[in-house]
């Protein structure tokens, strides 16, 4: 990401990678903020959500819990300044905002105290808290991309998914069912017109009493393929074309619906870790410090007088 800034102090440096260091942890911060906002007012609100306290005046600033001083936007490097997020937010305003999905398949937090390494633990646990960081950010991002930020909205969310599933499951098997009649159909409509042929021949028959005699097999084969159809509602036989059509449509609505389905079950595994994760995330104060508001009462915006 780019800042502006020509270099930074090694004492910076080394706290970047700690994962202590205020600054970096205040981009971050910002550049959610700037993400899912469309104005500047939306954007001071989104920092206050994100635990921030907002001070303005000459120089923007903010503050997060439990920190000393106040860090200000200009510090952070040019690409922060007030100009550049004004700027950034009005980009946002020509974008058209859809839901969007986990670039790649969501993971679990990684438990540190279930883990015995013999080796470099410190190490370790330096890079599970990293990546649980990331996932923390990644399940902040979705939840506040998808307007699932209260529990409620995700909870019916998560119902409306698995009602989505049932009602996919529902369809197939009818679906299926269909298929079954329609091809028994499909069967029962060929023999009949083998059937309706040798009788109609009859008509040219030089001995239609001895024909009768020697197709009698075809005969009563017509006649309980005509009631087998009548029993399935065909009372006039379909062309050949309008039933293979008919089986089309149906196979192809199938591979519709198992390949939603499946869309969907794929979904309902990222919001299971997802429930998982936000979860963690409100109890782990390793990760709730380090993403989330340590404070629950609101946070007000003073200006410097």
């Amino acid at each position: 990401m780019p800042t502006g800034e020509k270099g930074t102090s090694y004492k910076e440096n080394m706290e970047y990678h700690r994962g202590t260091s205020w600054k970096a942890k205040l981009r971050v911060a910002v550049d959610k903020s700037i993400w899912t906002s469309i104005n500047y007012e939306e954007f001071l609100q989104k920092m206050q959500l994100a635990g921030y306290e907002v001070r303005q005046g000459k120089h923007l600033s903010f503050r997060a819990p439990e920190q000393k001083n106040f860090t200000y936007m200009k510090s952070l490097g040019s690409y922060y300044s007030e100009e550049n997020v004004r700027i950034r937010l009005a980009k946002n305003r020509s974008k058209v905002k859809t839901p969007r999905h986990l670039s790649r398949e969501a993971r679990l937090y990684i438990n540190i105290s279930t883990y015995v390494t013999t080796g470099n633990r410190e190490g370790f646990e330096r890079w599970a808290k990293l990546n649980n960081l990331k996932e923390a950010a990644r399940t902040f991002n979705y939840l506040s991309e998808n307007n699932l930020l209260n529990y409620d909205d995700f909870r019916q969310h998560v119902s409306d998914i698995e009602a989505s599933v049932k009602v996919a499951d529902q369809r197939i098997a009818q679906i299926n069912s269909e298929l079954s009649t329609q091809k028994v159909i499909q069967k029962h409509c060929n023999s009949y017109r083998l059937c309706r042929k040798v009788i109609e021949d009859c008509k040219s028959a030089k001995n239609p009493k001895a024909y009768r005699t020697k197709h009698q097999a075809e005969y009563q084969l017509h006649d309980s393929l005509k009631k087998e159809l009548q029993d399935l509602g065909i009372t006039k036989i379909p062309s050949s074309n309008k039933i293979q059509k008919r089986i089309e449509n149906l196979e192809s609505e199938q591979d519709a619906t198992v390949r939603e389905k499946q869309e969907l079950q794929k979904k309902q595994k990222t919001l299971e870790i997802i429930q998982q994760n936000f979860t963690v995330l409100l109890d782990a104060p390793e990760i709730s410090s380090d993403l989330l508001p340590a404070k629950k009462e609101p946070v007000s915006v003073t200006r410097e007088k």
